[in-house]
């Protein structure tokens, strides 16, 4: 372990912890370094950037669409096109339904009020355009430059033990607390592939580790009318979220993925009989021996392809679907009827009328804050408010994320991941609020 690595080691580090996990004061609030990366370049090609939007989820389907025509007729594909567009049908056909609809909002072609209603799942390939930019080549100095290996030698007594996890996966949720969940779970997806973890560790990881961050859960207690509660609420948020990090993994169907890795697992490289910090050091000096610029490059392609090409289309076209159907047919209403019952049964006002709320988050967790706006009760607008933010699984980000990384959970099993966050949560939560509100 010398010198010059473990210089190398601190100067990859430093780069990657500035980018992700410290937070900085930006026009009036407070966001991570990649974050405001992220609103910069999405103000700087907003001319733009609905053009380049449906442009590559055209480029998507187009690709998609022949990779799957020409499996069908049981002739080859390059092997490069496979691995970009390669998809099942149901994702092919969520491909092509974002396209028509991003098209048909663009130009106005359909009515007004269906407009209205997609318009924020349109503006998500605006931010995702951005994110992806922003993120793609800064993620490899968080995950290929030492600081896993040395997280996961320094949490590796008490993270294992709770949570099931690798001890590095401490990084994950510390990304997620002062970052975005978005890029959290970005990052838990790039270390699935390079073999930090198994299947099963990085489904829990991504369905647990993701929590939202101390900015949006902001925008989202202003939105819900309940910022004057939001240092309790957020205090709550963390409690009840490492509660479940606890629980979730040892219950269906996490425990029930595979354990096996799609890459070879990084070797982790100690020091013997030394202390535990030099022990963390000397792994985080050996993976930084190994750093280049060269991997940044190639990471970062394929992490922007993966944004670009495969979960922007699909996260927009299912959360205009969510959309469309929350708003305009009475499907939640149905299927919320029982949570209505439960909420009636624990004391919460306007049982009925907030119950659609409690599953509209599977969508996107900002929906049930602007269901219950008109709501007179502000406790229940901050239950529905730190319900939305603890249930984390929404498929126009996360779920895409989880989904597309091909763990083992499919569309089913994130539901019931979701019904569990949920069901866990909800008294807990109404009983805190009777303690705060």
């Amino acid at each position: 372990m010398g010198k010059k690595n473990i210089g190398k080691f601190l100067f990859i580090s430093c780069i990657g912890v500035v980018s992700f996990l410290i937070p900085f004061h930006f026009e009036g609030s407070t966001n991570i370094l990649v974050g405001i990366l992220t609103t910069l370049v999405k103000r700087l090609l907003s001319p733009v950037s609905k053009a380049v939007v449906l442009l590559l989820i055209a480029g998507s389907a187009a690709g998609s669409s022949y990779d799957y025509v020409m499996g069908k007729k049981g002739k080859e594909v390059p092997e490069w096109v496979h691995r970009r567009f390669g998809v099942s049908g149901i994702y092919l056909a969520s491909k092509i339904f974002t396209l028509v609809m991003v098209f048909m909002c663009n130009f106005h072609l359909l009515p007004e009020h269906v407009i209205r209603a997609s318009q924020d799942m349109v503006e998500l390939g605006s931010t995702l355009l951005a994110l992806a930019i922003a993120l793609s080549f800064l993620l490899s100095f968080l995950t290929d430059g030492g600081l896993m290996e040395f997280f996961g030698e320094i949490t590796r007594p008490f993270v294992r033990p709770m949570f099931r996890v690798p001890s590095d996966a401490s990084l994950d949720l510390i990304a997620s607390w002062v970052g975005a969940s978005n890029a959290a779970v970005l990052l838990s997806a790039e270390k699935f592939r390079k073999g930090y973890y198994t299947k099963r560790e990085a489904a829990i990881v991504m369905c647990n580790f993701s929590l939202v961050s101390i900015p949006f859960c902001m925008v989202v207690a202003e939105a819900a009318k309940v910022e004057p509660y939001f240092l309790p609420m957020y205090l709550l948020l963390c409690g009840l979220g490492i509660f479940l990090a606890m629980v979730l993994p040892r219950i269906y169907p996490l425990n029930r993925l595979e354990d096996v890795y799609v890459a070879d697992r990084p070797e982790r490289r100690t020091a013997g009989e030394q202390n535990f910090f030099s022990r963390a050091v000397a792994s985080g000096c050996g993976a930084a021996e190994d750093f280049s610029l060269q991997k940044v490059w190639k990471t970062g392609i394929n992490t922007m392809a993966s944004i670009l090409l495969n979960l922007m289309p699909i996260g927009i076209g299912w959360g205009i679907l969510g959309m469309l159907t929350v708003n305009y047919t009475p499907i939640f209403g149905w299927l919320s009827w029982p949570m209505g019952w439960i909420l009636h049964l624990l004391g919460v006002d306007s049982a009925f009328a907030v119950a659609p709320a409690t599953l509209a988050g599977f969508i996107d967790m900002y929906i049930p804050a602007l269901l219950v706006t008109g709501i007179a009760s502000v406790r229940t607008r901050f239950v529905i408010a730190s319900l939305s933010l603890i249930q984390i699984i929404y498929i126009t980000e996360v779920g895409a994320v989880v989904l597309q990384a091909k763990l083992g959970v499919d569309l089913k099993r994130l539901a019931v991941i979701f019904m569990e966050r949920t069901l866990i949560s909800l008294p807990i939560i109404v009983l805190a609020s009777r303690l705060i509100v």
